[in-house]
């Protein structure tokens, strides 16, 4: 969870659907496969995108942990990842949370879930039949995008004012990869698609397959 997500127009939707990825993970991922963990309750940690603090056995330091999913997709198999660029609150355009330059994020980590269901859309907890997992650090995927920009001659910044301009173009291929904006959300959000096997390498063998 971010910062300004409490006023996006799906939060009540997103955040039902969270809350189950999220109890999904209390049960099956971390009393399995890591050392401590607790999930935040303190709004302002809340708020600077930490939902559970935790140690790992690979990891030295604690983590603060940001948990995204991709929940909208959980009754199909995807292939990338959608790291946020930039959304509009009412006529404001806010930074995503891939970018952060504001310095207000807290996260060291984001944990990135695709969650599965038999076939709907997820309610509750039961829903969930399986989801795959990796633990990213939020330093070493920055460094790896900033890498991939030299292939590009725009900036990620420059898709996103291109796409805002734009009324008929959806999608920029970016270094390989590709920014795409979904007009057809209230908050039309610009996203980064990351490759999942990109992201299974960068994880650092820190995934799973869970049941």
């Amino acid at each position: 969870m971010v910062a300004n997500d409490r006023e996006r127009p799906q939060f009540i939707r997103d955040s039902n659907r969270e809350a189950s990825v999220a109890e999904f993970l209390d049960e099956k991922l971390y009393p399995n496969f890591f050392e401590s963990w607790s999930r935040v309750s303190n709004r302002e940690m809340q708020l600077s995108g930490v939902d559970v603090i935790c140690k790992h056995p690979e990891v030295e330091d604690e983590m603060f942990v940001d948990e995204k999913a991709a929940t909208s997709w959980a009754n199909r198999e995807i292939y990338t990842f959608a790291f946020e660029l930039s959304f509009l609150l009412g006529r404001s355009e806010i930074e995503g949370w891939f970018l952060s330059s504001g310095g207000k994020s807290r996260t060291t980590h984001w944990l990135c879930i695709w969650p599965r269901t038999s076939g709907g859309q997820i309610q509750t907890v039961e829903d969930i039949v399986s989801a795959e997992v990796m633990l990213i650090d939020t330093r070493v995927l920055r460094n790896w995008v900033r890498k991939m920009a030299v292939k590009s001659e725009i900036s990620l910044e420059d898709c996103i004012e291109r796409l805002r301009k734009s009324k008929t173009e959806n999608e920029i291929p970016w270094a390989g990869l590709r920014v795409i904006i979904s007009r057809k959300l209230p908050e039309e959000p610009v996203n980064l698609l990351i490759p999942k096997d990109v992201l299974f390498a960068l994880s650092n063998d820190n995934n799973w397959e869970i049941n």
